[in-house]
This record gives C-alpha cells, structure tokens and sequence, in this order.
C-alpha cells in the first residue's frame, strides 16, 4: 500500500483525491476520495493536513486560490512523488478577483501547473494577489508550463495600490517554462534550485534555453529543477509492508537510535562527567582526546612501543544502550597506526577499563583507513544496558611504535524493535503498524517487545468484552499491558 515511505507518517491528517474515481459527497478516506482539490482543501480541519492526489491526470479549478485554505497549515502533494510518468495538471482558467489572506503554509509538491487561455483572468500571471493580501506559499518541484498559454509576467504576482503583504512566497526545485518579464522586483519571490527559460533573472536559478518533454532542462550544465531535491519526481517509491504467516499478520517496528554520540564533549579524563579510559596513553595524548569532539592530528595515542595492542573506553555514570559505534581517525594520514582487528566491549562492575568482567558485543578485522578524518560505522545487536564500552584492540594496521584513534562515538538506542501480530490486514492496519519497506529489512534483528492486536469486539450490555487467548507456553510474558 502507497506510503511515501513516513513522509505521509508526518502529516496530523491525510486527505485523498482522485478526480477519476472519487466523488465529493465522499469523506476523503483511501477508499472513499474526494473528486476535486478545492472540496479536500475546503475540508481541512487541522493544521499539517496532506492532501494526496493519487490519480494522475488534469485537475481543473476556477483559480489558485480555490485550492488555497487561509487558516490551516496544508501540503498538497501528488503521486508524481512515487512516479515520475504520472503527471499530476493543475489547469487554472481564471485569477482572483479580490484579496486573500492566508494565516497559515499552503505548500505544493510535484504538480505541473497550467494557465488554460490568454482569456483565463489576467493573462500576465497564473494568480494575482492585490487589496491586503497576505501570501504565505511554497511551490517544491513543480512545473510552471508554457502550454496550453504561457504567463508574460512571473508566476505569482502581488502588487496593486493596496499592495500584498508576503510572509513567504519560494519555488524550490522547479522547472519554470515560461519566458518572464521580471521577478515581481527581485525581492518579493525566493527563486531556490529552480531551472528558468531565458530572458527571466531571479534571485537564485540556473538559466536554461530550453526544456524537454519531461521538463528537464536542455542545457546540461544545470542540475536544478523538479528532478532534483528532497522531493524529486519518482524519488519517494516507498511502500508500507506487513508479512503474512498461517492466517496471521506480522509487522516490527524499527530501531530509534540517537543521532550523535551521546559522550559528553570531554576537556580531560574525567570532566564534565563519566571517565575516559584507555591502556596507557603516549604523553598528552590522553584517552579524553578521542572524546573531545574535535579533530586533531591524531587524537588518543597508545604508550610507546605498545604496537598493536591496547584499549580505549568510556564510562557513563548511568547505564546505555549503546546499539552503534563508530571509530574516526584524526587530519594525519599515518594510516598504518589505526586498530585493525578488536572486540567492541561492555561492563557493568569495571571501575577504570582495566577490571571488572566484559562482554564481548562486536568483532572487526581487516578494518583499513585510506583518508583522513573518516568515521567507520558499525552497528550492532545490542539491547543490554552497560555503564562502560570499550575498543579493544589486538592488532593494529602495521605500527610497532602505538596506535591512534581520533574519536571514538557511542550511539544510544532509544527505543527497542518489537514484534506486532495482527489478527486483520486492513486499511488501519497498514497504516498504523506497516513497516516503510524504504531500506532492506533485516528480520534477523532481536526483539523485545510482543504487541498482539485485536480488531474484533462482542458488544454486552454497557460495554464491550474483548476475549483473546494468551499462550504463555510459546511466549515469555513479564507485564500485559491492556490499552
């Protein structure tokens, strides 16, 4: 089932349009869409609504602002997102008439937009906004065409004796056909990425002679345009999955890991907080150095003579799940003295690296560097909290004086993975527990936590009853949470 990956997963609220199937007597529903933008956008009720075009094809309104909504945050995106040979038209066959205020985002995402006729409102622009208006617009890859009629002025205009206030008014990534007059002064449009026909000087913007069949521009030294950018055509090909066993419907849900290294940024061994530690250190090159959050020349370095062997650690004052790490070299390019083989390592008793009991929770050989300050990421199946982590090195890349390591980072998991089982594969279903099927999913990965969902219901008296069996033979139970 289409997803987009969680980029539909972002929106409080989705809207469906699909002007070949749907009807606007219907509720906007997967299943049951609305026919037309202006009835999705009129039935918004909250901020940060979707409206998702899922059908291509041409899409007639009387004027950009019939799809506009003045009081709630909107995003209309179309199915051009996924497929790029899917074309999503917005035909205008008028302009407004008046002022329009808009207290909230409106943003657009993959349409290509047309002006219907010389006729169709002011022919110099595809929406005029003048009598205290208020804009507050993003177009993001979108087409502005020049078929079947081609605006002589610049996309939006906004002007007038009563002028129009612009909180925000930006094309990002788009392809503009049109051979423009002006940029409305310069200073009134945000023109970002954008792939312009010549004769038209924006802000920012590559000048093309010409476009393509699919809006790419001829000119091949520009890469702008609605092919390029977090939203290009055909680049958001995500679907939901939910694997099917024996009558029964399974679904996990992903690691959540910290973005940075959750090591405090260290000014010695043992400040702000936690210890840094390692087997012995050469001089000044202490073990906090690979913890600093800078890149040096070499960071940590081993005790001389030391070669290939030796350890570098942190200790947290509380227990981590740590579920990733990553090993980066410091600015000199003296490869050879960077760990080659080791054990990644935890421990709950150890008081300074060297005592306690440790467990072994990764293996590395072979590990070679060939560039400067690069980070080598690994990331394991660990879902045990332990207050120490170490690198323990047994062999390093050929230095027989000591081994060096710029940083070393340790990344929490935040949440653990677990299995959901459903009894139903329904539309909510999907919805709420598919996994976004946008990277390899690994089904060997551990998990912790048993979700069993329910989807039928005996009404009595009052209330309802909801029985289910619990095997407690085939799954280990510590808590049952009823939600």
């Amino acid at each position: 089932m289409p997803s987009f990956g969680g980029f539909i997963d972002s929106f409080a609220k989705v809207l469906y349009v699909d002007g070949t199937t749907g009807n606007d007597i219907n509720n906007g529903s997967p299943t049951s869409p609305f026919k037309t933008i202006s009835k999705a956008v009129s039935s918004v009720t909250m901020d940060n609504t979707l409206i998702y075009i899922v059908k291509e094809g041409i899409y007639t309104e009387s004027r950009l602002t019939s799809i506009l909504n003045a009081n709630y945050a909107i995003t209309i995106a179309t199915i051009a997102l996924r497929d790029k040979t899917k074309r999503v038209i917005l035909s205008l066959t008028s302009t407004t008439s008046g002022g329009f205020v808009m207290n909230k985002l409106n943003q657009f995402i993959g349409l290509i937009i047309q002006k219907s006729s010389a006729s169709a409102g002011d022919a110099r622009t595809y929406e005029y906004f003048f009598d205290g208006s208020v804009l507050n617009l993003s177009f993001r890859n979108c087409v502005w065409d020049n078929k079947p009629y081609a605006p002589t002025w610049f996309p939006i205009f906004a002007g007038n004796s009563a002028g129009a206030t612009i909180k925000k008014l930006e094309y990002v990534n788009c392809s503009i056909l049109p051979i423009f007059s002006s940029t409305d002064n310069g200073v009134r449009n945000d023109f970002i990425n954008c792939a312009i026909a010549n004769s038209f000087t924006p802000d920012v913007g590559n000048i093309v002679t010409a476009f393509d069949a699919d809006y790419n521009p001829t000119t091949q030294t520009t890469i702008n345009g609605v092919y390029n950018g977090e939203f290009a055509w055909g680049s958001l090909k995500y679907i939901k999955v939910i694997l099917s066993s024996n009558n029964k419907f399974y679904s996990t849900t992903p690691n959540k890991i910290s973005d940075t290294t959750i090591i405090p940024k260290m000014t010695n061994n043992a400040a702000p907080s936690g210890l840094a530690f390692s087997k012995g250190a050469l001089g000044i090159n202490e073990a906090y150095l690979a913890f600093n959050q800078n890149d040096e020349t070499e960071g940590y370095c081993s005790t001389s003579s030391s070669g290939g062997v030796g350890f570098l650690g942190y200790k947290f004052t509380t227990p981590k799940v740590i579920c990733k790490y990553a090993v980066r070299n410091g600015t000199l390019n003296s490869y050879n003295r960077l760990p080659r083989n080791w054990t990644f390592e935890g421990s709950n008793d150890s008081t300074n690296g060297f005592d306690g009991k440790w467990e072994v929770l990764d293996r590395q050989s072979k590990q070679i560097w060939s560039t400067p300050t690069t980070d080598k990421v690994f990331e394991i199946d660990n879902i045990k909290a332990f207050t120490a982590y170490r690198i323990n090195w047994t062999a390093n890349n050929g230095a027989t004086d000591y081994t060096s390591v710029g940083e070393l980072k340790l990344f929490e998991l935040l949440s653990v993975p677990s299995l959901i089982e459903m009894t139903h594969n329904n539309e909510s279903s999907f919805q709420k527990y598919g996994m976004n099927f946008d990277s390899p999913l690994n089904l060997s990965s551990r998990l912790n936590r048993y979700t069993d969902v329910q989807s039928s219901s005996a009404a009595l008296g009052m209330g309802k009853v909801f029985k289910h069996k619990v095997d407690l033979n085939e799954k280990r139970v510590g808590k049952i949470i009823f939600k």
